[in-house]
């Protein structure tokens, strides 16, 4: 996968351009269906599929207080759309300037001027140019008049409701992961650096790798059991997050404790992978009734853990992102 971090970056003279745009915030599977149909079509006219995206998120430059918190990081982001095999990618810095485009001046001098695109697939609700004037309609419109053609691809359906990064941040931020995965194809998580904590949960004999993390979408509070990735390894564990109320905590943290483990990972990056909330967090009235409750999470984790699915998913859900060819939008 190529990738352009600006458009003055990007100067390719591109064989028949087939491009999709958006945010694709947490690259889910309807994101997922867009970009294999993408590359599907590019193949069938010998051309070349094109993904852009934006960095930041509109809204945080446009009216930050309405700036949803991301599902993925624009590493994460990228990451996810290079495991899907598009050919090229470019990452248009969003900032006022370029807001002030208006939807004809967009597909004008960015579609077919930059990008001398010769088809375009989207979701049904692509917006674009300032003011979010820009919609399918549109598009099709430009597409008659400067010789692109526009095909809209369908939304994925999970549980009869349209995946979309709305749902899958609702569903997150109310703890129900199960049914964020099954729109992400994938356990929603967290990546963040190990780092050194108060050490406290090495002394109640349940050791936790303290996790500093820049995402902005968490689960509630809570206990959980959760996959590590460390490298290339998959470790089980349960996870804390919050703020230790039975130590009259204050400093929220994510504190992993990692099933069977005892090396020295600080300062190593650690992915989170949440599997299902056992609890909400509790402040125990003493030390020892805390450490019973852990080992009982401790248990329970683990049975939840060895029944569930290499991917965390149910064996009849969506198939997980780990192919190379992968799907709408939002």
């Amino acid at each position: 996968m190529k990738t352009y971090f600006d458009l003055d970056d990007y100067r390719e003279a591109l064989p028949h351009p087939v491009l999709t745009l958006g945010n694709f915030d947490g690259v889910h599977l309807g994101h997922q269906q867009i970009f294999r149909a993408l590359q599907d079509e590019a193949r069938r006219i010998q051309g070349t599929d094109v993904v852009v995206t934006f960095f930041p998120h509109p809204l945080k430059v446009l009216c930050p207080e309405k700036a949803p918190r991301l599902i993925t990081t624009i590493e994460e982001r990228l990451r996810l759309i290079q495991a899907c095999g598009n050919a090229v990618v470019v990452c248009i810095p969003f900032t006022r300037q370029f807001a002030h485009l208006n939807h004809e001046e967009f597909v004008r001098q960015i579609l077919v001027g930059r990008f001398g695109v010769k088809k375009v697939l989207v979701g049904a609700d692509t917006r674009f140019g300032r003011d979010r004037q820009g919609d399918l309609a549109f598009l099709r419109t430009c597409g008659e008049r400067y010789g692109f053609s526009v095909r809209l691809v369908e939304p994925v359906l999970v549980q009869g409701m349209e995946t979309s990064s709305t749902r899958i941040r609702t569903c997150v931020q109310e703890g129900r992961l199960r049914e964020a995965a099954a729109m992400l194809g994938r356990l929603y998580g967290i990546t963040g650096q190990v780092t050194e904590g108060s050490r406290r949960g090495r002394l109640l004999g349940f050791p936790t790798a303290n996790i500093l993390t820049p995402a902005e979408l968490l689960p509630p509070n809570g206990v959980y059991a959760v996959r590590a990735i460390l490298g290339d390894r998959v470790i089980p564990g349960v996870a804390n997050l919050g703020t230790n109320p039975t130590f009259s905590g204050d400093r929220f943290s994510l504190e992993v404790h990692l099933f069977d483990f005892d090396e020295d990972i600080y300062g190593q990056p650690l992915r989170t992978d949440f599997l299902e909330r056992l609890r909400g967090e509790i402040k125990f009235p003493n030390v020892q009734a805390l450490v019973h409750q852990i080992g009982d999470d401790a248990l329970k984790a683990r049975e939840l853990l060895r029944a569930a699915p290499p991917s965390g998913l149910t064996e009849t859900g969506p198939a997980p992102l780990h192919h190379q060819k992968t799907g709408s939008k939002r």
